[in-house]
């Protein structure tokens, strides 16, 4: 018998799976922002998300529709945010590369690689040491951002200072369109772990139950040993670098990686069969459809629009940027 938490996770990942691709037809169409996708790595954020308490903290990257909808971002201000619409959870001004939501406990994404680590490391001292509570912040970021400065110090901090800090690393073997042989000198992103004298572990990132499974476990220790913990979630990512960008794969190596797909590895998991694939997938449909259909009627904050524009334009030469007048 199917467990109903697993295949709530699978209903959660094939959201995020649809989700995308609504929003990348829109931003084909000029209608959505730059936004970056997670297809092939959903099973990450739905399941380090499931395994997390409610009051547990997350950062996120610069790929943050996964995480913000497995932390539970209601659907429609996301929605409204990925469209630049003032209902959205900032206002429209965040776009998908700095979301968060306090609320869920989703504080912060970066758009610069690496910029998540120290920041997170900052919060897990403050979860500590000022609320002083049992919780972890779990923090999100690909195989290269571990080749940056922000990395080593952020990991130096939590190391030093035993935080509560979960280390999530998604490493889907690619920079953008850069191999792993250009930024990372290691194998693997877990053999790092040993120079700061932390606990790494290496998981399948595209089995949804292995990631509940080890973030569970990282999260036990991290409070009861009062340690960070590292773990490198190897996974796909199986679209392109983000909207508007080629990718540098053959069809013959992306036709390959499909076969990692972790919502189909769940479907034959569970045993879910093709007619109830077939109707879950029109259901999650019909519900993005309306959502986006809802959130494009909406407006945009046309003041807060012209601020940030005018301020980009002194930081262009005064004025010899962008200019509000079409506004």
């Amino acid at each position: 018998m199917r467990s109903i938490m697993t295949v709530a996770l699978y209903r959660q990942m094939l959201l995020i799976r649809i989700l995308e691709e609504e929003i990348q037809l829109l931003c084909d169409k000029g209608q959505g922002f730059d936004a970056h996708f997670n297809t092939g790595q959903e099973a990450i954020a739905v399941g380090a998300c499931a395994a997390l308490e409610p009051t547990d903290y997350i950062v996120a990257h610069h790929r943050t529709i996964a995480h913000a909808v497995a932390k539970g971002v209601p659907l429609y201000p996301l929605v409204a945010e990925l469209l630049g619409k003032s209902t959205g959870i900032a206002g429209g001004l965040a776009g998908e590369m700095h979301l968060s939501y306090p609320a869920k406990r989703f504080m912060f994404s970066f758009q610069l690689v690496g910029t998540s680590i120290p920041v997170a490391a900052g919060l897990a001292w403050a979860v500590k040491n000022y609320l002083k509570t049992q919780d972890v912040v779990a923090v999100f970021f690909g195989d290269a951002a571990t080749s940056n400065g922000q990395w080593h110090e952020g990991v130096t901090l939590a190391a030093l200072h035993n935080l509560p800090l979960l280390l999530l690393c998604e490493n889907n073997h690619l920079a953008g369109n850069v191999r792993p042989d250009k930024y990372l000198p290691t194998k693997t992103v877990v053999e790092r772990a040993s120079a700061y004298g932390i606990t790494g572990m290496l998981v399948d990132g595209n089995r949804v139950e292995q990631v509940v499974d080890a973030v569970k476990a990282a999260r036990n220790f991290a409070l009861t040993k009062s340690r960070p913990v590292l773990i490198e979630f190897d996974t796909t990512r199986l679209g392109r670098h983000k909207q508007g960008q080629g990718d540098i794969r053959t069809p013959e190596e992306l036709a390959e990686l499909w076969k990692r797909d972790p919502l189909a590895y769940e479907e034959k998991r569970l045993g879910i069969v093709p007619d109830d694939v077939a109707k879950m997938k029109a259901e999650t449909r019909a519900l993005v459809l309306s959502t986006i259909e809802r959130a494009l009627a909406d407006g945009v904050n046309l003041e807060e629009f012209k601020g940030v524009l005018q301020w980009q334009d002194e930081l262009d030469g005064f004025g010899q940027g962008r200019t509000t007048d079409g506004l």
